[in-house]
């Protein structure tokens, strides 16, 4: 955990059905121990809330202008207060820009899949530790680094204290700075998810998770899933109207335009289609695959 009193925009998750798979992301900003911050939104929320990234700030001002801007770039996926919808977007966007400390991006039992390959086994030495002998031995202070890499004195000491991994944006930049040699680690492995759904004897499966998601409810039929009533960001799943400052695709038939909520996480549209599969009792089964990129 970050020091007392550092100032920080964090990103909590809260996962809606117990598991480690988020359908909410928390923006929000503190100068005080984050630990506790998490303990007070915990308390009465029977959600599971847990803490997946920070971007730390050498000042308040600093942080507080960065927090809202960042709401800012995500307020179409605002579901409530500083609570945003776990689209991928955000997802993309903590694990480029801030240091993490979990496995959200690089499950411990990733699904088999023909196309998943064996991670390679971890260096000995932390990364924290490779990035601070290379810092080190270039003569650089953690301060020099910031400057160069483009971001805070603190965000480094907290990677070096191995208390968390960068984003991939910065990664990259320290790759180029220093040389692949000094910071080989496991977590550069991303894993990509796929949304497949087996549907009337045959496979449906696009290009993009929401582009499955929206063809898999064209097969069903739009209608059939507007009658469901189902709600996602407090709009409707399936809208006749565009809703402003939403995420919606949107879909011509032939019996009308409609509007799909399309500000979804994967792990979120498999969950709609499944409860879609109950409540119609359809023969249709949906899966997430997990195929490791290079």
């Amino acid at each position: 955990m970050p020091n007392e009193n550092q100032a920080l925009v964090y990103f909590f998750a809260k996962s809606n059905f117990g598991d480690n798979q988020p359908d909410f992301i928390k923006i929000g900003r503190t100068i005080t121990d984050l630990s506790k911050r998490q303990t007070t939104l915990q308390t009465g929320n029977e959600a599971k809330i847990w803490e997946i990234g920070v971007i730390p700030f050498d000042s308040a001002d600093e942080a507080s202008r960065e927090e809202k801007r960042i709401q800012s770039q995500f307020g179409a996926f605002r579901a409530e207060g500083e609570w945003f919808i776990a689209t991928p977007r955000i997802l993309k966007f903590i694990k480029n820009y801030a240091v993490q400390h979990t496995d959200l991006f690089a499950e411990e039992d990733p699904p088999e899949t023909e196309d998943l390959t064996e991670t390679e086994d971890p260096p000995e030495m932390s990364f924290g530790r490779q990035l601070a002998n290379a810092r080190e031995s270039a003569g650089m202070t953690q301060e020099d680094l910031a400057s160069r890499v483009g971001c805070t004195r603190g965000h480094i000491a907290l990677i070096e204290q191995n208390r968390g991994f960068p984003g991939k944006s910065l990664y990259k930049k320290l790759v180029e700075l220093f040389g692949i040699e000094f910071l080989e680690s496991p977590r550069e492995t991303i894993y990509r998810n796929s949304l497949t759904v087996e549907m009337d004897d045959r496979l449906i499966s696009e290009n993009t998770g929401i582009d499955t998601f929206i063809k898999v409810i064209e097969e069903i039929g739009i209608e059939r899933i507007k009658e469901l009533n189902k709600k996602e960001a407090k709009i409707p799943l399936v809208a006749d109207d565009e809703v402003p400052d939403k995420a919606q695709r949107k879909v011509e038939t032939d019996t009308g335009i409609y509007y799909i909520f399309s500000g979804l996480a994967i792990t979120r549209m498999k969950r709609i289609l499944d409860d879609i599969v109950d409540r119609l009792n359809l023969d249709m089964k949906v899966f997430i695959n997990q195929v490791k990129k290079r």
